[in-house]
């Protein structure tokens, strides 16, 4: 190299080099959140060097961080344009997508991000992270686990392995590592919430409310803690609090998701107080705004129905090798019918163990989501009905997956999944060893506790409209009527209001259906200590009583839509 190439050397690496150092005075500013001269900064490193890859991605993380997702977005594909194997702008662009619910596309980007460098603990934690969300529960179990060998010591990481270890029923180790570090992070809400939610489904109610009181009095303005708060029946919010929210709300602060909270916590406020009538109106307007973040599609599920009866027209039988795996209980039927209570008293028998809402059977069977599946997953599910081998990977796989929940030796396991009754028709062909009760309750009743409910994520966006609600409830009629028309006695119908009145005598008829001996204890299922992890919590650990028998009575002149809907012919 000569002289003048020297110089022309030098002169490129000193630009480098001041390129870098206005970079990290760039990620100085951005980190004590100085974000006007930060973003300056980024823009005239850009203007120099429009191909730096960092600059662009740090721009995008700051347009992400003020809130203008867009242009985030736009700044990431940037990055991945100029280096296809950047993987932390890949999961930069999978956080955006998860952000704007957009759950697939945000799972191949972390994918793809991991396929690349499988070091990367960001990438693993949000994939954690999102198959939590998700309930993938040993999917978000394997990343988390991943995690916390390659960083032992990162608090999100520990917060996303005990999260998961919750959702996998291995409650112990969770509060251990909870406890842990909610003592030595008092402050932490992650750490707090989480252990409230583990003491709460074994049943630790007390321990459980002291965590969310003491937070809430340290934070009245965290949502998180807002929401916990609010769902303590003894609870009350104050003026200052309401005062505070509702301002938030007039000013616009707050996006849809968080609006929705705000006024599910004030609903629940009011109504443990009686006010029904400012219940009923924060509970209308959080419902109207979930609802327009994604309006129900009821006539392609008309459709997914009228296909998935189609492949059922003729009975389907194939010979299945015997298995000395514990047989499936499953316990189907609308959410909020009384699904929970039927396991309850189910796991109270010796021979029984429950093992809570399983998603295996949806996504071993390629339909992958059981409400409004895509298209390409009901091909995919076709598949497994018409193709032997299919059939056969997909009653082994679930088999194998359903005996992990096997802490004694049961003769069975309930799966409590409440939509599987959309796939009746696959369970018979199956799993012709399984027993199927279906769970009902009076319309009206079990309308109004899923429009009262706060579903997690889009899960169930058709309970957020009145109308919508009732006529997907009548949908659900439909099918199951053509199912019990099917497979007649095969399947166990549990009325909850003959239940109610009839504990003993249905209880029996139940647990004799199942094939097995009576025993008294099905009848104390309150006294089981089992983990539970649906909205009904709190009611299966009392004993049965008439408190939600015609709740919506208390606001019946808010539901006229519903009930006209409902009662149409």
């Amino acid at each position: 190299m000569n002289r003048h190439e020297r110089r022309k050397q030098k002169k490129i690496n000193s630009g480098i080099s001041n390129l870098q150092n206005e970079l990290l005075k760039a990620i100085q500013f951005h980190t004590k959140k100085d974000f006007k001269n930060a973003e300056i900064l980024y823009e005239q490193i850009i203007l120099k060097e429009p191909n730096n890859y960092d600059a662009l991605r740090h721009l995008g993380i700051l347009k992400q961080d003020l809130g203008n997702y867009e242009e985030a977005y736009e700044n990431y594909l940037k990055c991945i344009k100029v280096k296809p194997d950047g993987f932390e702008a890949l999961n930069n662009l999978g956080a955006v997508h998860v952000r704007n619910k957009n759950y697939q596309l945000a799972i191949k980007c972390f994918n793809r991000a991991f396929e690349i460098n499988q070091t990367y603990v960001p990438t693993i934690n949000n994939l954690a992270s999102l198959y939590h969300k998700l309930n993938r529960p040993t999917q978000a179990l394997d990343m988390s686990s991943r995690a916390l060998k390659l960083q032992p010591n990162n608090l999100i990481t520990l917060n996303q392995y005990a999260k998961a270890l919750i959702i996998n029923n291995d409650l112990n180790e969770a509060i251990q590592i909870l406890e842990k570090y909610h003592k030595t992070f008092p402050d932490h809400e992650d750490f707090a919430l989480n252990l409230s939610t583990a003491y709460k489904e074994i049943g630790e109610f007390e321990k459980s409310n002291e965590i969310i009181n003491i937070q809430f009095r340290r934070n009245f303005k965290n949502l998180q803690y807002l929401l916990g708060y609010s769902h303590i029946k003894e609870n009350k919010l104050n003026k200052e609090h309401i005062s505070y929210y509702e301002e938030q709300l007039a000013q616009g602060n707050y996006m849809e998701d968080d609006k929705v909270l705000v006024c599910h916590a004030f609903f629940r406020n009011f109504s443990n107080q009686g006010k029904y009538d400012d219940a009923a109106k924060y509970l209308i307007r959080g419902n109207d705004i979930q609802y327009k973040i994604k309006p129900f599609n009821l006539e392609k599920e008309k459709q997914v129905y009228e296909k998935i009866k189609s492949l059922f027209i003729q009975t389907k039988k194939i010979e299945f090798e015997k298995t000395n795996k514990p047989k499936p209980i499953f316990v189907c039927g609308m959410p909020r019918s009384g699904t929970t209570l039927c396991e309850q008293i189910l796991s109270s028998h010796s021979k029984v163990e429950g093992a809570g809402e399983l998603s295996y059977l949806a996504e071993m069977s390629g339909i992958n989501a059981i409400i409004s599946p895509e298209d390409i997953d009901l091909v995919k599910f076709e598949d497994v009905i018409n193709n032997r081998n299919a059939s056969l990977k997909t009653r082994n796989n679930y088999l194998d997956a359903l005996e992990t929940h096997a802490e004694k030796n049961p003769e069975y396991i309930c799966d409590k999944m409440p939509h599987n009754y959309v796939l009746i028709g696959l369970i018979k062909f199956i799993f012709p060893e399984a027993k199927i009760i279906y769970c009902k309750r009076a319309p009206i009743d079990n309308c109004f506790s899923l429009y009262s409910h706060k579903f997690t994520e889009l899960s169930h966006q058709y309970s957020y409209d009145q109308k919508m609600l009732a006529q997907y409830y009548k949908l659900h009629v439909t099918l199951m009527d053509f199912w019990i028309k099917k497979f007649k006695d095969s399947i166990f119908v549990l009325d909850n209001e003959e239940l109610v009145e009839n504990q003993e005598l249905i209880s029996k008829q139940l647990i004799e259906f199942c094939g097995l001996e009576w025993e008294d204890q099905c009848l104390d299922f309150h006294k089981t200590k089992r983990q539970v992890r649906t909205a009904s919590i709190e009611q299966v650990r009392q004993p049965i009583n008439k408190k939600s028998i015609g709740a919506w009575k208390k606001y019946e002149k808010y539901f006229t839509e519903l009930k006209t809907e409902l009662d149409k012919k």
